[in-house]
C-alpha cells in the first residue's frame, strides 16, 4: 500500500515536472520569438530613421542654399549641366525614338550609346527621370540626389547593424551617428554635382556586408548580388570598390587567422560561437575570390561594351590625355587641412581630396587605436589602409591606379570616399565598444543623443559650405536659364521633327551644353563625354570645326560640311547665309532669339561613289584646304570650293587688329584665325558678329554675304590686359556655292533611299551607276555595325579614319545597317555562364547534403 502510494506520488511529480518543463520550453520559445520580433521592429525603425533623417538634412541644406523650390537655383553645375542632365534625358530616345541601348544618333554624328549609358546613367534610379518631362529634368535630378543621399545613410546603417550584432553592440540608435557622417561626408556633398559616382557610396556598405557574411562562413549570395548591381550601376566606382573590398576582406581574414580559431558570428538575431580549422579559413578566402569573379562575370554585358567604347576614345592609341610632369599631386602636409570642417578648395586638379567625415567621428577613429577590445591585427590593417590612401592621394602613379590607370580630367581623387569610409568604420567600431563599457542606461542614452545632435549640426554646416564652395567656383545654373533654353529650342526641334520624318542631322550655332541633341532628342553633331570617338574629334578639328579635349561640335560648319554630313537643319541665334532657307524666323517663332534654317543640299547618310576612296592631304594648317581635299577624296575630282580674298592686315593697338577685304564674289565669306589671345570680339563693318579664341569659337566664323568688289572691314578686339595680341595665322575666303551645289547634286543622284530607321537600324535601297563600285557614308566607323547588301553581309572600311565605306556592285540593291555594341554578345555569353556557375556554386552545399 505504501509502495503504491509512493509510486503514485512519484508519477505525479514526474508528470508535473514534465508539464513544467514543457511550459518552460514553450515560454522560452515564445520569449525568443518575441525577442526576434522586437529586434526586427527596432531594425526597421533604425533603418527608417537613418533614411528620413538624411532626407530632411539634405532638404534643409538645399533650402539654406536657395535651391529650387526654395529658391531660384538648380543643381545643374559643371558635368551635371553639361553631361548628366542630357544623358538622363536621352533615355527617352532610347525607348521611343531612333536610338537604342546600343546606338545613338545624338552623339558625334552617331555612335555607341552603351559607353555613355554604362559610365553615366546605368543606375536603376536614373529611370525615375522618365516620369518627368524634359522641361522638369532639373527637378528630377534634385529628387534623385536627395534620394541617393538618403540611401547612403540607409545602406551604411544596414551594414553597421550587422556588425553591431556580430560584435555584441548594445545600442541601435548609436548607429545613426556614423550613418549621418557617411551620408554627409565632404565627398558626397562635393560629388553631388555628378550623381553617377554616388552609386559607389550607396553600394559600398552592402558589398562589405556581403564580404562580412563570407567571413562568417556564408556562401556569398549577398556579395555577388550587391557587387554585380554596383558594377552595373557604375562600373567605374565598382572598380574602386572592388580594390577596396579586396583589401578590407584581406585585413579581416588575417585578423581572424589562427591554426584553430574560436569566434562568433551572426545567425539571425543572435550571436553564436563557432570553432573552425585553418582549412576552413582558407576556404572562406577562396569563396570570396569565387564570388567576386561570378559577380564580375554577370555584369559582362555592360562591362565589355563599356571597355570597347573607351577603346575608341580615352584608351585609343591616337588619344593623348593630360599627364602631369611632376610625380606628386600636392604638398603632403596640406592633406591634413581637409580633415577640418568646411574646407572646400576646388574640384579641379588643383584641389585636395574631399575626405572630411565629421569631427566626432574623427575623434572616435583616433580612440579606435586605444581600445583593447579591438584586435591588434585589425588596427594594423586599418592603419595601413589609411597610409595607403595618403600615399595614393600624394603620389601620382598610385593615384592613377585607383582611376583605372588614367589621370583624371578634373574631379580628382574620385576614390576619396573609401578613405572617409575607413575612418567612419573605425569610429563605428569604437562606438560599439564604448556602448558595451558604459552600463548606466540614461547616461548612455543622453550621450548618444547629444553626439547625434552634434553630428547633425556639424555635417549640415559642412554640407552647406561644400555647396557654397562649388557655387562660388563654377556657379549653379538658374532654373530660369534652363527653362528659357528649353522653351526656345524645344519648340523649333519639335516642329522640324513633326514635319520631317526622314533621317537627317540638326546642327546648331549656340548651346546650353555640348549634349543638347541628347537633351532634346534629335540627331546632332556635338557631343561631350568620356566615351568620345577620337577619330570624329580629330577630323572635325581638321576641317575647321570647334573641338577641344573630349568634345567635338558642329560649330564652325559651312554649307559644304553641313551638306556632306547630312545636316538638313540648323538652329541659330545669328543670321545665317542666304544659302539656308529660313523655316522659323525670329519674328515668327514663339521666342525672340533662335531660328531654324533648312539646308536643301544636305546629302543622305549614304551615297554611291566610284570606288573605295582615300582622304589625302587633310592635315594642312589651312582648314579650308583640308575641306577641299576631303571632298576631292570622296569625288575623285579636284575642285576649288574656297577662294582666297584680297586682304590687308593692320595692328591698330596692342589688343586690336583689322582686316581690310575686297570681296571677290557674292558668295558667303568666312574667317579662320590662330593666335595667342584668350578671347576676342569680332566686328564686321562696325557690327558685332561673334567672339573668337574660346574653345567653342576656335573655328571657322561666317562673316556675311557681300557684293563683288565690296570693301569689308573686319576688326578683332581682344582682352585689354596690357599684353600684345595678334594672329599667328589667318585665312579669309569665300565659298564657291555654284561648285558646292554641283557636287552635292552629283552625289545625291545615287544616294540611299531610306525606307525605315529606328533603334540603330536603317533599311533602304540604293542604285549604283555602271562606273560606281562603292558606297560612302557619313556614319562614323564602328565595329558594331553589320551591313547587309541584298541580305548578304559585307565588309566595310574607313574613309579619313572616320566614316564607313564599303564595296557594292552597279545596279539596284537593298541595304540594311544594324548596330549592336561591340562586346555585348560575348558579354551575354559570359553572363549566362556566370549565372549558371553562380547557381551551381550557391546550391552545391544543399545538393551535397542531400546525398
Amino acid at each position: 500500500m505504501h509502495k503504491a502510494k509512493k509510486k503514485t506520488i512519484s508519477t505525479y511529480h514526474k508528470k508535473n515536472h514534465t508539464k513544467m518543463s514543457n511550459n518552460a520550453s514553450k515560454y522560452s520559445a515564445e520569449d525568443e520569438q518575441t525577442s526576434k520580433v522586437s529586434a526586427r521592429s527596432k531594425s526597421v525603425l533604425l533603418y527608417s530613421a537613418a533614411f528620413l533623417l538624411a532626407e530632411l538634412m539634405m532638404l534643409f541644406i538645399l533650402k539654406a542654399n536657395h535651391f529650387y523650390p526654395f529658391g531660384t537655383k538648380s543643381m545643374l553645375i559643371m558635368d551635371m549641366r553639361d553631361q548628366n542632365v542630357e544623358f538622363l534625358a536621352s533615355l527617352r530616345s532610347m525607348i521611343h525614338g531612333d536610338n537604342s541601348l546600343f546606338f545613338s544618333w545624338a552623339r558625334s554624328m552617331g555612335g555607341n550609346y552603351m559607353g555613355v549609358f554604362a559610365f553615366y546613367i546605368s543606375s536603376p534610379l536614373s529611370f525615375l527621370t522618365l516620369l518627368f518631362p524634359v522641361s522638369k529634368m532639373p527637378v528630377a535630378i534634385e529628387i534623385i540626389t536627395v534620394l541617393k543621399i538618403g540611401l547612403c545613410s540607409l545602406t551604411f546603417v544596414i551594414y553597421a547593424n550587422y556588425l553591431r550584432r556580430k560584435y555584441n553592440g548594445q545600442r541601435y540608435f548609436a548607429l545613426l551617428i556614423p550613418a549621418i557622417g557617411y551620408a554627409f561626408m565632404s565627398y558626397t556633398m562635393v560629388y553631388s554635382l555628378s550623381i553617377m559616382w554616388l552609386d559607389g557610396v550607396i553600394f559600398l556598405p552592402l558589398v562589405l556586408l556581403g564580404a562580412e557574411k563570407i567571413l562568417d562562413g556564408k556562401r556569398g549570395i549577398c556579395f555577388i548580388i550587391c557587387y554585380a548591381l554596383l558594377c552595373m550601376s557604375n562600373y567605374y566606382t565598382g572598380y574602386m570598390v572592388g580594390i577596396f573590398t579586396g583589401l578590407y576582406f584581406l585585413i579581416m581574414w588575417i585578423r581572424d587567422y589562427n591554426a584553430r580559431s574560436s569566434r562568433q558570428h551572426v545567425s539571425g538575431h543572435s550571436t553564436i560561437s563557432e570553432v573552425y580549422s585553418n582549412k576552413e579559413h582558407w576556404k572562406r578566402l577562396l569563396h570570396f575570390v569565387i564570388a567576386a569573379l561570378l559577380a564580375v562575370a554577370m555584369t559582362a554585358p555592360i562591362l565589355l561594351p563599356a571597355l570597347k567604347a573607351l577603346m575608341s576614345g580615352k584608351l585609343d592609341s591616337g588619344f593623348t590625355g593630360y599627364e602631369p610632369q611632376q610625380s606628386t599631386n600636392f604638398v603632403f602636409q596640406n592633406l591634413f587641412t581637409k580633415l577640418l570642417p568646411g574646407k572646400y578648395d576646388s574640384i579641379t586638379n588643383s584641389g585636395l581630396p574631399s575626405i572630411y567625415p565629421g569631427l566626432l567621428l574623427l575623434l572616435l577613429a583616433v580612440i579606435y587605436f586605444l581600445l583593447r577590445q579591438i584586435k591588434l591585427r585589425e588596427k594594423i590593417g586599418m592603419a595601413a589602409m589609411l597610409i595607403l590612401f595618403a600615399i595614393s592621394f600624394y603620389y601620382i602613379p598610385l593615384d592613377k591606379v585607383w582611376h583605372g590607370f588614367q589621370y583624371p580630367n578634373w574631379f580628382p581623387y574620385r576614390y576619396a570616399f573609401l578613405c572617409s569610409f575607413t575612418l567612419i568604420y573605425m569610429a563605428l567600431r569604437s562606438i560599439m565598444v564604448i556602448t558595451q563599457l558604459v552600463h548606466k542606461k540614461y547616461v548612455l542614452s543622453a550621450a548618444i543623443t547629444l553626439c547625434l545632435l552634434g553630428t547633425i549640426i556639424d555635417m549640415t554646416g559642412n554640407g552647406r559650405k561644400m555647396f557654397d564652395g562649388l557655387d562660388k567656383e563654377f556657379g549653379y545654373t538658374e532654373m530660369a536659364e534652363y527653362t528659357k533654353f528649353i522653351k526656345e529650342t524645344q519648340t523649333l526641334v519639335q516642329k522640324i521633327q513633326k514635319q520631317d520624318k526622314d533621317l537627317y542631322r540638326i546642327n546648331q550655332t549656340y548651346e546650353f551644353s555640348k549634349n543638347d541633341a541628347m537633351l532634346l532628342g534629335y540627331n546632332g553633331m556635338t557631343h561631350y563625354s568620356s566615351a568620345f570617338n577620337v577619330h570624329v574629334n580629330k577630323l572635325t578639328k581638321t576641317l575647321g570645326l570647334a573641338q577641344s579635349y573630349f568634345w567635338n561640335s558642329g560649330y564652325g560648319s559651312t554649307p559644304l560640311t553641313d551638306s556632306l554630313f547630312g545636316c538638313k537643319y540648323v538652329l541659330s541665334r545669328r543670321d545665317l547665309s542666304a544659302v539656308y532657307a529660313t523655316i522659323d524666323s525670329k519674328d515668327n517663332t514663339l521666342n525672340d532669339m533662335a531660328a531654324s534654317y533648312q539646308n536643301n543640299m544636305a546629302l543622305p547618310f549614304a551615297y554611291a561613289v566610284s570606288d573605295l576612296r582615300k582622304a589625302d592631304n587633310i592635315a594642312q594648317q589651312s582648314v579650308f584646304s583640308n575641306e577641299n581635299s576631303f571632298v576631292t577624296g570622296i569625288t575623285g575630282k579636284h575642285k576649288n570650293y574656297f577662294w582666297n580674298c584680297n586682304v590687308t592686315y593692320s595692328q591698330e593697338a596692342a589688343n586690336t587688329w583689322t582686316y581690310q577685304i575686297t570681296a571677290a564674289s557674292n558668295n558667303p565669306m568666312y574667317l579662320y584665325m590662330e593666335g595667342n589671345s584668350p578671347y576676342a570680339n569680332v566686328y564686321v563693318n562696325g557690327t558685332y558678329i561673334g567672339d573668337y579664341f574660346s574653345n567653342e569659337t576656335n573655328c571657322i566664323l561666317y562673316l556675311g554675304n557681300f557684293k563683288q568688289n565690296e570693301t569689308v572691314t573686319v576688326q578683332v578686339v581682344t582682352t585689354d590686359d596690357g599684353n600684345t595680341y595678334g594672329p599667328s595665322y589667318a585665312e579669309i575666303v569665300q565659298l564657291d556655292m555654284a561648285t558646292v551645289r554641283e557636287t552635292m547634286q552629283s552625289l545625291a543622284g545615287n544616294a540611299l533611299q531610306v525606307k525605315s530607321h529606328s533603334h540603330g537600324k536603317i533599311t533602304g535601297s540604293i542604285t549604283l551607276a555602271d562606273d560606281q563600285q562603292a558606297v560612302m557614308t557619313s556614319i562614323p566607323y564602328d565595329k558594331g555595325w553589320t551591313i547587309l547588301i541584298d541580305g548578304k553581309k559585307v565588309n566595310y572600311t574607313t574613309y579619313a579614319d572616320t566614316f564607313m565605306q564599303f564595296k557594292c556592285s552597279p545596279g539596284k540593291h537593298t541595304v540594311e545597317f544594324r548596330y549592336v555594341s561591340p562586346g555585348f554578345k560575348l558579354g551575354i555569353l559570359i553572363a549566362v555562364i556566370g549565372l549558371f556557375a553562380a547557381i551551381l556554386y550557391l546550391c552545391y552545399p544543399k545538393i551535397l547534403s542531400r546525398r
